[in-house]
């Protein structure tokens, strides 16, 4: 039997243990499609948007720590991915698209050929870091390894590759298609420095970001912070690094004023993986970490881009950090009076946000923590919850727990959370406004069509919240922003996923007993016009200066 370009792509897939890729079947992605269901290494989950399929590969990526894959069409499907893909490239996460084209024949002639892409590389270098485009099936091995090596070079990001349809079915030679081995270079006298400004500090502030979860390095960074006494502060993307129930874990409140007046005084800021991003209209910028700010990240090019930097260390988060602790002598032990008035800072503030979303909103989030496992996975798309509670107050436990759409996109959070579900097998909730599940509400029929445990909360306000919220402000009044109230329960009924609507407290933990229980989905409509309000607790943009947005 012939080997085809489309059995390299199989067989490159099994080769680097991708287990599962996330696809829709098209005319010109066949024989790729049967390639791989006949090598029978790789199970497509079919998702029935390819948008979607690109936030399932994400999500995937993030929660296993493994290859995100999507296979689409070229022409409208490929277009369809940009957004998913646009979200991949914002949070820093491993996903390829195979993707597909006319013939080379036709390629590039101008004549309709049909779902002809021919400005498709371009379009997808706006979203991905690097692009192949083989024209010739002797290439093919060596442009998918090009894109692999790539995706797990430095930061890690999304790549694609487009493979014409005759070179699917042109014969190929068989290729070992692996991952990259990178190893940091380290300079040891950065770390002789880094060891001795430490050694001479009392007051010290770490600061977790997404590329400690990313390089698997949780471990060795909660174990620099118990060396040095040190209390943490999590970005978004952080969340998970060290345990929200650890004493010394201040959590995901960078962003708080409040916070920030109590490490004013720290004579060192170790920030690990993160590029400092500066959030709507620069707000963040204006927080700088205090004291020497020392910053650890695999890209060079975040190094100092926000902040100015005492000393930057280029590597790989996993790598620096076990150097750091092997290196770590005669310190001096914490400021006690300086942790405790930062932790202090920190209870206060947990409580002042629980008593803001109410009693019922904080039972539910109570309810959730309880019967999530530790193992189980966390998801929030952009709505009031996520917001309110969400994002800061919700425990995290374990790394690759915690899953949010790092660009501010409205509606990844079912797909991923799908994509997170079919990866780890373990129970993943995600917490959704009415909006933003419109979005991608056709992914509840991949999610009962794979029995995948998924659990949809749906906070359903009748329209975009916060939106809602940010017009009234702004401008007085509310325009083109309720969207009248669906019945979800039905509308997930329909495509095979058990659900019910919960008007009060009672009602949600026991639907939540039943979705923990229940094998495959489910979706608890959560009608809030019978709770009690949350306050809001995002603020406008021009208000940033006067009010502290967390306190």
């Amino acid at each position: 039997m012939s080997y085809t370009g489309a059995d390299l792509i199989a067989g490159g897939l099994a080769q680097l243990g991708v287990e599962h890729v996330f696809g829709i079947v098209s005319i010109h992605n066949l024989p790729i499609i049967d390639a791989v269901n006949r090598l029978g290494k790789t199970r497509i989950i079919d998702v029935r948007h390819e948008q979607a399929g690109a936030h399932a590969a994400d999500g995937y990526a993030r929660a296993t720590g493994k290859l995100g894959v999507m296979i689409a069409s070229t022409g409208p499907g490929t277009s369809n991915t940009v957004t998913g893909l646009y979200e991949a490239q914002y949070a820093s996460s491993r996903v390829l698209l195979i993707t597909t084209q006319a013939d080379t024949k036709y390629y590039g002639k101008g004549l309709a050929y049909v779902h002809e892409g021919e400005k498709q590389v371009s379009m997808l270098g706006s979203v991905c870091r690097r692009v192949e485009s083989p024209r010739y099936a002797s290439r093919l091995g060596e442009a998918l390894q090009a894109v692999i090596s790539d995706i797990y070079s430095g930061r890690p990001a999304p790549g694609a590759i487009e493979i014409p349809l005759d070179i699917q079915r042109k014969q190929a030679l068989p290729v070992n298609i692996t991952y990259p081995d990178n190893h940091s270079i380290l300079d040891e006298r950065q770390f002789e420095y880094l060891r001795e400004r430490l050694a001479s500090t009392k007051r010290r502030i770490l600061i977790a970001g997404g590329g400690v979860i990313s390089a698997n390095a949780s471990a060795e960074f909660q174990s620099l912070a118990e060396k040095l006494g040190s209390p943490v502060i999590t970005t978004e993307a952080g969340r998970g690094a060290i345990p929200e129930d650890h004493p010394l874990c201040i959590g995901n409140y960078y962003a708080s004023r409040k916070i920030h007046k109590a490490i004013r005084n720290a004579e060192v800021s170790i920030a690990v993986g993160t590029k400092f991003a500066v959030g709507i209209e620069g707000m963040l910028e204006a927080l700088v970490p205090p004291g020497d700010l020392i910053q650890i990240d695999i890209d060079g090019g975040s190094i100092g881009r926000t902040h100015k930097v005492h000393l930057g260390i280029q590597a790989d988060a996993k790598t620096a950090l076990i150097k750091i602790n092997s290196a770590l002598a005669n310190l001096q032990s914490a400021d006690e009076e300086f942790n405790n008035s930062v932790l202090t800072a920190r209870d206060e503030l947990r409580s002042l946000m629980r008593k803001r979303i109410g009693s019922d909103f904080a039972r539910i989030m109570d309810s959730i923590r309880a019967r999530l496992p530790k193992n189980g996975i966390f998801v929030r798309d952009q709505t009031v919850a996520a917001y309110n509670w969400g994002n800061q107050q919700f425990p995290i436990l374990k790394p690759r727990t915690s899953i949010h759409p790092a660009s501010g996109a409205l509606g990844p959070g079912l797909p991923m959370a799908l994509g997170a579900a079919v990866g780890s097998g373990e129970k993943t909730i995600v917490i959704h406004g009415d909006g933003g599940l419109m979005f991608h509400a056709t992914e509840l029929a991949s999610a009962a069509q794979y029995a995948a445990p998924v659990i949809v909360c749906v906070f359903n306000d009748s329209g975009y919240g916060v939106l809602r919220w940010m017009q009234h402000e702004q401008y007085g009044r509310v325009s083109d922003t309720d969207l009248g109230k669906v019945a979800f329960a039905k509308m997930a009924h329909s495509m095979g996923v058990p659900a019910q609507r919960v008007k009060s407290v009672e009602e949600f933990e026991n639907a939540l007993e039943t979705a923990i229980a229940t094998r495959g989905p489910y979706l608890i409509d959560i009608d809030m016009e019978h709770f009690t309000p949350m306050e809001m607790m995002t603020r406008m943009p021009e208000k940033w200066v006067e009010v502290d947005i967390t306190s």
